[in-house]
């Protein structure tokens, strides 16, 4: 068992102050004569749908303490064999939300893909970050997002919540079992294991899925799950409460990203100190100008559908909007942007570090052949 003491879930205003302080420590570049490698032409490619349809479908796994999770599985997908298909939905609580083009009932494409399991920040749910997992699919990875049972919208309507010191406790196990059964034909994934590379694999995560995320790569859980780790991404990270020797422990590479309006995992210390202790390389550090905490998600999308139907609860319709007030409101960076610069950054992180495609790195860090990205306000790469 993961032994953190004094662990706690993600809660609105954990600290007082957030910020960032700007600057450069290390730059990438590419051949600026290179077509190949010309930075304009890879930021469309990252940040448009790849080549792939998107399969989606969801299996149940089972999880620490024996809980039965609820998966959501996305995969790549041959175009032909998605044509004709109904784009699937998701069934958010009192409310069905369309996913953005992915199909159930196709089968994948020919592998082997890299692995990425997405875990979702506390109160959410396993596909409340569709624009992101969708589009890893589309570009070649498999992508797997469990339930964390007892730290779900589900659990916080049903009052069924787990304490924190045991969320934290639960979900690094999770993972881990999720990554088992994606890896060993279990029920739900037989056809998607053989084409599943295991010696590619990368953890995401939102908010407490952040802190998820940095507690696999710092192989404080079950050491032999998260041994082969390739990649850590953790979106306005919760990590306040993971101890110093945690997160020096981290030496995958990592990928930061975060809003400096967030004001439930602040920068100030969520980002600063993953930032200043974790030791993987390439370490990169992205901020983005006025996003807020649930500028990593879906919420806006969930808040526009829910206005739109007349049969959607009113408790329902006052918590999507409670959580949107960190995604959506005017002063905040424009969700689409927020959006296009989390794909671009997180897609090119993840097919440099899983697929060596190292033409990527020059969107991670700022060089005299990138253009500057107008959603960043810091950009830093160690490594």
């Amino acid at each position: 068992m993961l032994a953190l003491v004094g662990l706690a879930a993600c809660s609105r205003g954990d600290a007082s102050s957030s910020g960032s302080s700007g600057g450069v420590e290390a730059a990438t570049t590419a051949p600026a004569n290179d077509p190949v490698a010309d930075p304009v032409v890879l930021a469309s490619e990252v940040e448009g749908r790849g080549e792939y349809a998107v399969g989606v479908r969801t299996v149940e796994v089972v999880g620490a303490r024996d809980r039965l999770l609820p998966v959501e599985i996305w995969y790549p997908v041959d175009p032909a064999a998605a044509a004709g298909l109904t784009p699937a939905t998701y069934s958010f609580p009192g409310l069905e939300v369309p996913t953005i083009d992915a199909v159930v009932g196709a089968p994948p494409a020919p592998g082997p893909f890299p692995l990425v399991v997405y875990s979702h920040g506390s109160g959410g749910l396993r596909y409340v970050s569709g624009f992101l997992t969708e589009h890893l699919a589309s570009h070649g990875f498999v992508v797997v997002a469990p339930d964390h049972v007892g730290n779900t919208a589900i659990d916080e309507f049903a009052g069924s919540d787990e304490s924190q010191e045991q969320v934290a406790q639960d979900r690094p196990e999770d993972v881990a079992a999720v990554v088992a059964a994606a890896t060993s034909g279990a029920l739900g994934f037989e056809d998607l294991t053989p084409v599943v590379d295991p010696e590619h694999i990368a953890v995401t995560g939102h908010s407490f899925g952040g802190f998820t995320s940095l507690v696999a790569g710092s192989q404080a859980g079950d050491g032999e799950a998260f041994a082969g780790l390739d990649a850590v991404v953790a979106l306005a990270p919760y990590s306040r409460t993971i101890p110093d020797a945690v997160l020096q422990a981290v030496e995958t590479p990592t990928l930061l990203v975060s809003g400096t309006s967030d004001v439930t995992t602040p920068i100030d210390p969520n980002t600063d100190r993953p930032a200043r202790l974790v030791a993987g390389r390439p370490l990169i550090r992205a901020d983005l100008r006025a996003a807020g905490h649930q500028s990593f998600t879906d919420v806006c999308a969930y808040q526009d559908l829910a206005r739109t139907r007349p049969d959607v609860a009113p408790p329902l319709v006052q918590a999507i909007d409670s959580y949107a007030v960190e995604g959506c409101a005017p002063e905040l960076l424009a969700i689409d942007e927020a959006h296009r610069a989390t794909k671009r950054l997180v897609t090119a992180f993840l097919l440099s570090q899983l697929l060596g495609r190292s033409e990527f790195d020059v969107l991670l860090a700022p060089s005299d052949t990138a253009p500057p990205d107008p959603a960043l306000d810091q950009l830093t790469a160690l490594g």
